[in-house]
C-alpha cells in the first residue's frame, strides 16, 4: 500500500459526490496530540504509582505500549487506558511482593500478553479489570482494590492535561499539577481551507465536551461547524466504539451519506458496528482512517475493512 496517497475502495468512488455530512474525529485527525494526550498517558501512570510509594521511572511505559491497549479495542478513553496500566503494575507489585515498578514491568503478565487478553475477551476497562482480579488471590485482590483509586487516575490525567486551564476544561483549580498543561502543545493538522462548504460538519470524539471546545479554538473551525449542536463527546455519552453516539450524531445531522474520519480502530469499529444496526438502512456511512493519530503507519493492517485509508484528513478532503 502506498501510504502517501489515500487508498479508496473501487465502489465508494461511486458515493463520494452524495457525501452530505462529513464527521470528524478530533484528535490525531484534527489535532496532533502526540505531544500532549499520549505523553499525559505516559506521565500519569509513574505519578500516579510514586503517590503509593512506589519508585518508578520517567520513562517506565513506552509509546508502543500505549498503542497495545489502544489496538485491544474499548480504549478510546484515555483515562480508562491509563486506569487499566496503573492497575497492572498494582497487580504485580502485590504478586511479586516489591513496590519497584520499573522491576516488575517485564514480568508476567507483560503488556502484550495482557492486551491480548484484553482483545480476546472484547475489549474496555471492565476486561482489563476481570483478568487481573480474577488471578488475584482474595488477599491480593484486597491490597490491589485499596491502592486502585480510579478518581484520582482520572483527576490527574485531567490535570496533566489542562493544567491551569483546569478551571475552564474540568471546573476546578488544579492541586497536584498546576502550571502549563500538555494542552497546550496540541497542534492543528486540519487546513480549514480544505473545509466543503456545501456539507454538514460534525464532530465525534471521546473529548468532554468543554475540551472540544477549546479544540475547535485551536483548529479555527468554530464558524464552519454547529458546535456543540453537531457534536457528540464524552459528555454526552460517546463511548467509541459503542455506536451510540453516531447514530445520535446522524439522526441529528439528518444524514443521507455519511463519512466518518478517525485515526483509530475503534473510529472503524464505530462505524462496522453502526452498520449492524437498524438504523443503518436509512443512512450510507463510510469510514475514512488516516495515518496522523498515534497509531501511525504501523496500523494501516488493521484498517483493512476501512472504505478510505489516508494519510492525513487534508488529503481526504481534497478527495471531496
Amino acid at each position: 500500500m502506498n501510504l502517501s496517497v489515500p487508498s479508496i475502495k473501487p465502489d465508494i468512488l461511486s458515493l463520494l459526490p452524495s457525501v452530505d455530512t462529513v464527521i470528524f474525529d478530533v484528535d490525531g485527525v484534527l489535532l496532533d496530540t502526540s505531544q500532549s494526550i499520549r505523553k499525559m498517558n505516559l506521565e500519569v501512570i509513574p505519578a500516579y504509582l510514586r503517590m503509593l510509594g512506589c519508585t518508578a521511572s520517567d520513562n517506565l511505559v513506552a509509546s508502543d505500549e500505549i498503542e497495545r491497549f489502544k489496538w485491544a479495542g474499548g480504549f478510546n478513553d484515555d483515562w480508562d487506558l491509563s486506569c487499566a496500566l496503573i492497575l497492572l503494575f498494582l497487580f504485580k507489585s502485590v504478586r511479586y511482593g516489591t513496590k519497584d515498578a520499573d522491576a516488575v514491568h517485564p514480568m508476567s503478565p507483560t503488556v502484550e500478553e495482557f492486551t491480548k487478553e484484553i482483545f480476546r475477551r472484547g475489549g474496555w476497562l471492565h476486561a482489563a479489570e476481570a483478568i487481573l482480579f480474577e488471578q488475584a488471590t482474595p488477599a491480593e485482590e484486597h491490597l490491589i482494590r485499596d491502592a486502585y483509586d480510579q478518581t484520582l487516575i482520572h483527576r490527574l490525567c485531567q490535570e496533566i492535561y489542562a493544567g491551569d486551564l483546569s478551571p475552564r476544561i474540568h471546573g476546578y483549580e488544579p492541586i497536584y499539577f498546576p502550571g502549563p498543561g500538555k494542552v497546550l502543545q496540541d497542534r492543528p493538522i486540519l487546513d480549514v481551507s480544505l473545509l466543503p462548504q456545501n456539507k454538514t460538519l460534525a464532530l465525534l470524539t471521546g473529548r468532554t465536551r468543554s475540551e472540544a471546545e477549546i479544540a475547535v479554538e485551536m483548529i479555527g473551525i468554530g464558524s464552519y461547524l454547529r458546535f456543540p449542536e453537531f457534536a457528540m463527546t464524552r459528555t454526552d455519552g460517546n463511548a467509541k466504539p459503542d455506536p451510540d453516539g453516531l447514530r445520535r450524531l446522524l439522526a441529528l445531522t439528518g444524514a443521507r451519506v455519511a463519512l466518518y474520519i478517525g485515526d483509530a480502530v475503534d473510529d472503524l469499529r464505530t462505524v462496522l458496528r453502526f452498520r449492524q444496526l437498524p438504523e443503518a438502512e436509512s443512512v450510507v456511512t463510510l469510514s475514512a482512517q488516516v495515518l496522523t493519530g498515534t497509531t501511525g503507519v504501523e496500523a494501516a493492517q488493521l484498517f483493512a475493512e476501512a472504505d478510505i485509508i489516508a494519510p492525513d484528513v487534508n488529503a481526504i478532503l481534497r478527495l471531496l
